[in-house]
């Protein structure tokens, strides 16, 4: 348990010292293999960091991530999330606040393209701010919606989340894909919920008739667009290609309308797209070898018996464990963003899901859901960051504004956890397995 100790005490030190998490991962895991074998210079330290890293980065499902960050890209710079928030700003424009329900079916659809939140706060997010102000919106409420409908991203497939967690988890990513579509439709539905409340208390734009010709004009240059998701998750459950050749299908797909189609990018663009998403996928698989180390190492100290025994002096109930477990995944999720977190504790706690018999796919949406609200908290909400630049709010607006979207997604979250069959019922009608 020291090994264990000293390595979880020196990541939280180094990650609030403001160290990036993959090297404070990396030094943690030194550090704790070195006090491990009793020398830092014992060869076993260094074939323990070097096969750790290579045999968890040596996954043919990681290379699913590269190509969806690619994809999500194009998407976000190839004049995509232009005809698609237009498509949806059309479409809502008969009822009162068409614009805030409009940013949450612009998230809902850029969801199947691109996977992170951060992605779509900053590429689409922008255009719905400032179609929403523009249209007399308050600047408070514009925010605050943009902010919440950007985490839809990470629970609707493709999510780059979703996939690290499949990797560490060992679990079918296509079935986590399909579990993951109600519990992401739920999210849109509470938040247009809430847009239809405040527009009739806050007296928001009136809507107004729209024809059927005006629908079709603004959809025939989006239809391509939808056409991702579409081609992603029917490919997967007809057994066209797997979830990374799905990746690949979707990269090639963004590639082809965005340069070729619409033609809104050119060989320029494509390569610093392409540079880009090489930087991301370097920094997630840094943080993906690093922390695998980081597990083992607290697996050998003994960390996840230990646990499961204290968890289970406390209740043998699998819903109180994941409402236990929720309340260290919110102090977590304020302190790390969302993939971190899940690459580091998805090795810890599996061993404490399987002891309580609770469905692999259903606690990895559980969680990754819980984590989600990180992205909206202090002080790391990496979400607000992100929409200061796009709003021109201080952090402090962006946290009250954001506030009724956490009550929101924290009652969901519960409503998961008491209810399992919310995200199993769909992968379950599909014949997966993985969902029980």
């Amino acid at each position: 348990m020291m090994v264990a100790l000293i390595t979880l005490v020196l990541i939280i030190a180094l990650i609030c010292l403001g160290m990036p998490v993959g090297f404070a991962a990396g030094v943690a895991s030194v550090a704790g293999a070195a006090w491990l074998f009793g020398d830092i210079l014992d060869p076993r330290v260094a074939t323990m960091l070097a096969r750790t890293s290579l045999d968890k980065m040596n996954d043919f499902l990681l290379l699913a991530i590269p190509f969806f960050l690619f994809a999500g890209r194009l998407m976000n710079t190839g004049g995509i999330t232009d005809r698609l928030f237009n498509f949806v700003a059309v479409l809502t424009q008969p009822v009162r606040g068409g614009l805030g329900h409009a940013n949450v079916l612009g998230s809902v659809f850029f969801a199947g393209m691109s996977g992170s939140a951060t992605a779509d706060a900053v590429g689409l997010g922008q255009i719905e701010f400032r179609a929403m102000t523009r249209a007399g919106y308050n600047h408070n409420f514009s925010a605050g919606i943009t902010a919440a409908s950007s985490l839809i991203s990470p629970i609707l497939p493709p999510s780059i989340v979703l996939v690290a967690y499949a990797v560490q988890a060992q679990v079918s990513v296509a079935a986590l894909f399909f579990a993951a579509i109600i519990p992401g439709i739920l999210m849109a539905g509470l938040f247009m919920g809430w847009v239809a409340y405040s527009a009739r208390v806050y007296g928001f734009p009136a809507g107004s008739r729209v024809t059927l010709l005006a629908i079709w004009e603004s959809l025939r240059p989006a239809f391509l667009a939808f056409m991702t998701p579409i081609i992603i998750m029917t490919g997967i459950y007809a057994g066209f290609f797997t979830p990374t050749e799905a990746a690949a299908v979707a990269a090639l797909y963004a590639l082809i309308i965005t340069t070729l189609v619409y033609r809104e990018i050119g060989l320029r663009r494509v390569l610093e797209e392409l540079r880009g998403t090489l930087i991301d996928t370097a920094v997630i698989m840094l943080i993906i070898a690093f922390t695998s180390v980081l597990g083992v190492l607290l697996i050998r100290s003994g960390v996840p018996g230990e646990l499961a025994s204290f968890f289970a002096s406390i209740t043998d109930s699998p819903r109180v464990l994941l409402l236990l477990l929720l309340v260290l995944w919110l102090i977590v999720g304020c302190f790390m963003a969302q993939t971190p977190a899940v690459l580091i504790l998805t090795p810890i706690l599996m061993p404490i899901v399987q002891r309580f018999g609770i469905n692999e796919i259903h606690f990895g949406i559980v969680m990754t859901l819980a984590l989600t609200l990180g992205l909206l908290t202090p002080p790391v909400g990496m979400v607000l960051y992100a929409l200061i630049r796009v709003t021109g709010l201080r952090f402090d607006q962006l946290v009250r504004a954001s506030f009724p979207y956490i009550v929101m997604l924290l009652g969901l979250t519960v409503v998961l956890v008491l209810f399992p069959d919310i995200s199993l019922w769909l992968p379950r009608l599909l014949g997966f397995r993985a969902a029980g």
